[in-house]
C-alpha cells in the first residue's frame, strides 16, 4: 500500500481532527484514503484535508490523546472496489490486511444476497458471468433481446422411463430381462432412449406398440415423429419402421416391404428373447 508517513502527528481521543509537524497533505493526501497510528490497529477515514498540517476523520479519534506519534495514510486501493494495498516498507500492515479482508467479505456478501439471498430479482440485469450453487428462474429464460413468450425457455429436467411393449393394447404375461429408459427434456422438445430385452412376450395378441413414453406427443395433425429402432430375435419384411403416434405416449412399430407395402408388426415378429433399443426426439404440448 502507498503510504504517506513524513513527520509525526498529534491526536486527541475523541476528536476527527490531527494535527501534523512536518507533513505535507495538500500535495500527498486526498478524501477517502486511510489514516492509522502505529501501534494502534485501528484504521480510520480521511474525510477532508484542510491543511497541509490538518486532516478530519470521518469519525472521532477513539485512540489514547498523544503527540509527536509515528502514522501512516494509506493512499494506494484497489479498483474499482477500493480494497486497500500492501506495499514493501509498510506499517500496520496486519490492519490494512484486516481491512481489506472485511472490505472483500463484504462485498461476496453482496453478491451472494444480490443473487441467491432474494425471493426475486426481477428487473436486476446482470452483464457478466454469475456463479452460483443454483439459479432459480421461475417464470423461465429469455435469451438477448427476445420479449416473445412461445421464445421462453420455460423447462430443463433429465429423467427415467419405464418402457412396455404391448400388443393390441395388453401385455398379459410379458416379462422382462434388463429394461431401461432415459430421457431429456428441453423446453418442449424431449430426446427419449430405452433398452429392454424380453424372458416371455406374454399371450397378448395385436398390433405391436412401445408404450410409456415420459410425455405425450404433440397431438397436432400429422405430427409424426420417426424413431430409430435396433432389434434382435424380431422378424420383419424388408424395412422395419416405427414412428410417434400424435397425443399419445406410444411408439408404433411397422414393416415396410420394397414393393412399398406397409403392415404393423405384431405378436407373431416377437419371441420370447427379443430384444429393442429406440430412440426418438419429439414435440409435447
Amino acid at each position: 500500500m502507498s503510504q504517506y508517513k513524513a513527520g509525526d502527528v498529534t491526536v486527541t481521543n475523541g476528536s476527527p481532527t490531527v494535527t501534523g509537524t512536518n507533513t505535507l497533505w495538500l500535495a500527498n493526501v486526498t478524501a477517502g484514503d486511510s489514516f492509522t497510528v502505529a501501534g494502534d490497529g485501528v484504521m480510520y477515514d480521511v474525510a477532508s484535508v484542510d491543511s497541509d498540517t490538518q486532516v478530519t476523520l470521518s469519525a472521532p479519534y477513539a485512540g489514547t490523546t498523544a503527540s509527536g506519534v509515528v502514522y501512516a495514510i494509506g493512499t494506494g486501493f484497489t479498483v474499482p472496489d477500493s480494497f486497500p494495498e500492501m506495499s514493501q516498507g509498510d506499517i500496520e500492515t496486519a490492519t490494512i490486511f484486516t481491512r481489506a479482508m472485511r472490505g472483500i467479505q463484504g462485498k461476496f456478501s453482496g453478491i451472494v444476497s444480490d443473487i441467491s439471498g432474494k425471493a426475486a430479482i426481477a428487473g436486476q440485469t446482470f452483464t457478466g458471468d454469475i456463479e452460483a450453487p443454483k439459479i432459480t428462474a421461475s417464470t423461465g429464460i429469455l435469451f438477448g433481446t427476445d420479449t416473445a413468450a412461445a421464445n421462453t425457455l420455460d423447462d430443463y429436467e433429465e429423467g427415467t422411463w419405464t418402457p412396455a411393449l404391448v400388443f393390441g393394447g395388453g401385455s398379459s404375461g410379458v416379462t422382462y430381462g434388463p429394461k431401461i429408459g432415459n430421457y431429456t427434456k428441453v423446453g418442449n422438445l424431449v430426446y427419449a432412449h430405452a433398452f429392454f430385452t424380453l424372458t416371455s412376450k406374454g399371450t397378448s395378441i395385436g398390433d405391436a406398440d412401445i408404450t410409456n413414453l415420459p410425455f405425450p406427443s404433440n397431438g397436432a395433425s400429422n405430427t409424426y415423429n420417426v424413431c430409430s429402432v435396433w432389434s434382435e430375435a424380431v422378424s420383419f419384411s424388408d424395412v422395419p419402421q416405427s414412428y410417434t403416434i400424435p397425443g399419445t405416449t406410444k411408439i408404433t412399430l411397422q414393416e415396410l416391404t420394397t414393393a412399398g407395402v406397409r403392415t404393423r408388426l405384431n405378436e407373431s415378429n416377437y419371441s420370447d428373447t427379443s430384444l429393442m433399443m429406440v430412440s426418438v426426439t419429439y414435440r409435447t404440448p
